[in-house]
């Protein structure tokens, strides 16, 4: 499959049985709910996703670092599944820390517009995931960046946004919800450094994205709102 030019595909993963061997001593050593102490010398990314294909987990991102339970909270969002009041989750070591790197208390004023994706490939084939990721133009040339916490949560709760078709492909995305307060299994600390597309996130002018979004709802990722 060729993606669109303004998708960015996800870096090589590839797990070797020095890694899995590694992520499943560092996950099953460390306490219910506490944080995990992460030395390895693999992207924080890869142990995420890697966790998430191999346990029933999804991952919550936040700047938020005490969170003993996640509660659900209503978001603001264009699309109805995700203009709900609930938790949000992915099982997408990449798209969370999206979610937990951008200083939104610090920039309330920031709105974000992301997107995490996989195409069928075939009858039992996916693409790897493909990204796209913008924060508000006046915010991102200020490097709204923090520390923040992932939280790795219980899948069993939540529910996946269904498949959908869009331009004639299957499109499916690691995007999940919770009406529900979850207590997190674990939490790990991350930082900007650790989001491998840092550099590639664009800026949008709102106003213009919600103009485009209403005019033309088909039109991703609205290019002539995009300002970088």
């Amino acid at each position: 499959m060729d993606a669109p030019n303004y998708l960015l595909p996800r870096p090589q993963f590839e797990i070797t049985s020095e890694m899995a061997n590694a992520f499943n001593q560092l996950f099953s050593s460390t306490p219910n709910g506490e944080f995990i102490h992460y030395s390895l010398p693999y992207p924080k990314w890869q142990f995420l996703s890697y966790l998430c294909e191999t346990n029933d987990l999804v991952l919550h991102g936040s700047q938020t670092q005490d969170i003993n339970h996640v509660e659900p909270r209503k978001a603001i969002d264009k699309k109805a599944y995700s203009n709900q009041h609930a938790i949000y989750a992915t099982t997408d070591g990449i798209w969370v820390l999206y979610f937990a790197i951008i200083d939104r208390k610090k920039y309330p004023e920031v709105t974000l517009f992301n997107s995490c994706l996989q195409a069928r490939i075939n009858t039992p084939q996916w693409s790897d995931p493909l990204y796209f990721f913008s924060i508000t133009q006046s915010v991102l040339i200020k490097q709204p960046w923090c520390n923040g916490v992932v939280y790795i949560l219980p899948r069993q709760l939540f529910k996946q946004e269904p498949v959908q078709q869009i331009q004639g492909t299957e499109i499916m995305f690691p995007h999940w919800i919770c009406d529900q307060s979850i207590e997190p299994v674990a939490k790990i600390m991350v930082s900007p450094q650790d989001f491998p597309f840092l550099d590639q996130i664009h800026g949008h002018n709102n106003e213009k994205l919600i103009e485009l979004f209403e005019t033309d709802p088909g039109g991703f990722p609205w290019p002539d709102a995009l300002e970088f």
